[in-house]
């Protein structure tokens, strides 16, 4: 209670909280001194209401998904075939936490926006110890106005702000796999040293 009366506040020199987040923040204290649902004790249960909760809105998101469905399965699959050709190339140095490409759609993203977080770890084994290096690599996709072209790009969030390296822009009907993947791998390479240079120190 005291931090939210802080943050709201700014008695602690804390940035101002908005409205929308200082009224979850005393939603979520008043559900602690007077439960609304007491059966909510734990994240099994709480998750079996979300899930109604889901199931229940599901054919609004499945209208918003279908706009540019097919165009974005093909980008998906694009992606998903590139990330399994830099790991050949690559075998036992990298490994993806996911390795897929299943977008996200959410109430911030547009009809014509799709984005996928991923994280890329490079291994490394010296004299017996292991250690890693992993970054987040971000897909995203942008479907034209008139939903005949997709623009694809490869990007990273740094300092607050989303690195991108544009791969192509590829027609609805184009076969662009066997590009792609060379794309993609390039265009990878050239966002680890944009990162890289973000990352070091200025001599």
């Amino acid at each position: 209670m005291i931090d939210a009366f802080d943050t709201g506040f700014d008695c602690r020199a804390y940035e101002s909280s908005t409205i929308n987040s200082l009224e979850r923040r005393l939603e979520s204290i008043q559900e602690l001194l007077l439960p609304s649902n007491p059966n909510l004790v734990t994240t099994e249960t709480i998750f079996q209401e979300l899930f109604s909760v889901c199931n229940t809105s599901a054919p609004v998101l499945s209208m918003r998904t279908s706009i540019h469905q097919d165009i974005f399965e093909k980008a998906s699959n694009a992606f998903y075939e590139a990330k399994k050709v830099f790991l050949e190339t690559n075998p036992n140095q990298y490994s993806w936490s996911e390795g897929t490409c299943t977008w996200l759609n959410n109430a911030y993203s547009t009809s014509n926006e799709r984005r996928h977080d991923d994280i890329l770890t490079y291994h490394v084994l010296n004299r017996g110890t292991s250690s890693s290096c992993s970054i987040i690599i971000t897909c995203l996709a942008t479907v034209s106005n008139d939903g005949n072209t997709i623009k694809l790009s490869v990007g990273s969030p740094i300092n607050g702000e989303m690195i991108q390296m544009p791969i192509g822009h590829y027609g609805k009907a184009e076969n662009y796999m066997t590009e792609f993947k060379t794309k993609f791998i390039n265009e990878l390479d050239n966002l680890l040293k944009s990162i890289l240079r973000q990352r070091k120190p200025i001599q």
